[in-house]
């Protein structure tokens, strides 16, 4: 793909999503894999899906609808004609057929993610040695912020533990169903970064690098990763469709990784020069000019109420009350 899309990075999930389409090389042992599966899964999640809505429904009206983000008048309210409560229990209910769905075929799927990352990458016809050793692309890195991302990451690994993100995407974020797509494009702002940084694990692996790499990498290029992470959390958290975009997402992740690495190769022979400087916003201000009886800005000493016209002074506090401040003898 041309270097220009590195740019815009969501482009790659739309070319991944053409190409899983397009090419039976990659869809074909995917879909061989998992029709059986999908097959007797359909014999549970019709059912299901047909007795959780009442269930669902009854939720939504008496413990949603007390939500700050529930209409005045539930039973009335709509969205473009449709009512605001089938449509609520309707993206709930695919929510809950798709997380049923997801589990029943997460093997196929977990295979299906890794063979068609690699298919893609053969595809380029590029070998092991493809994969060169970290190239570090600025003059001056930002090795200061990397480092407390790095710290920062620590606790997001606590927040990526299927539990919490059961209990973050799928209950705290529920009550903005009411709303048409806020649940989505917030929890897909939320793993924005995150999503990035798992799809390309196969990349930082075959590069073999450091974990203060990983983040040194992300960092430099934190825009690029959350605009493609956001699109391809977005695509995956669309119902039962997501599960397939789950999959082309993985190719427009090798693609990417593919015009990285080109772009690594290119400032390592030097054809691109090193210019990039990181300036910290939060470096040391310079030395303020006030004097010293100024104390975060603020004077010390408290002034007079007034200034009559005579140029007397009313209201002069007695400076052995003042804090800071010596009794004069």
């Amino acid at each position: 793909m041309p270097q220009e899309l590195l740019n815009f990075t969501p482009s790659y999930c739309v070319v991944g999503a053409y190409r899983l389409v397009t090419d039976d090389k990659l869809w074909r042992p995917i879909w061989v894999k998992s029709k059986g599966t999908l097959r007797k899964s359909a014999y549970f999640l019709v059912p299901f899906a047909l007795i959780s809505y009442p269930i669902t429904r009854l939720y939504v009206t008496l413990i949603l609808a007390r939500t700050p983000f529930s209409p005045a008048n539930i039973e009335d309210a709509a969205w473009w004609g449709i009512s605001v409560v089938r449509y609520t229990t309707g993206v709930l209910v695919l929510g809950q057929v798709s997380y049923a769905l997801e589990w029943l075929l997460r093997r196929q799927l977990s295979k299906g993610k890794e063979e068609v990352y690699e298919a893609t990458v053969r595809s380029r016809g590029k070998g092991p040695e493809f994969w060169q050793p970290y190239f570090e692309e600025w003059s001056v890195p930002p090795i200061e912020r990397a480092q407390r991302n790095a710290e920062k990451q620590k606790f997001f690994n606590r927040l990526g533990t299927p539990l919490a993100r059961l209990i973050i995407l799928k209950v705290l974020l529920t009550p903005l169903s009411f709303i048409p797509f806020l649940s989505l494009i917030v929890s897909a702002a939320l793993r924005s970064l995150t999503m990035g940084r798992i799809l390309h694990r196969p990349y930082f692996t075959a590069k073999k690098m450091t974990p203060f790499q990983i983040e040194l990498f992300l960092v430099e290029r934190q825009t690029e990763y959350r605009m493609f992470g956001f699109v391809a959390s977005v695509l995956e958290r669309l119902p039962v469709i997501g599960l397939v975009f789950g999959i082309s997402n993985r190719i427009g992740a090798a693609m990417w990784a593919h015009d990285l690495e080109k772009h690594q190769h290119a400032f390592a022979s030097g054809d691109i020069p090193r210019t990039k400087i990181y300036k910290s916003k939060t470096a040391a201000l310079p030395p303020s000019d006030l004097p010293d009886e100024f104390v975060g800005g603020f004077p010390r000493k408290k002034g007079p109420i007034r200034i009559e016209r005579d140029g007397s002074e009313v209201g002069v506090p007695n400076t052995s009350t003042v804090p800071g401040t010596k009794k004069e003898l």
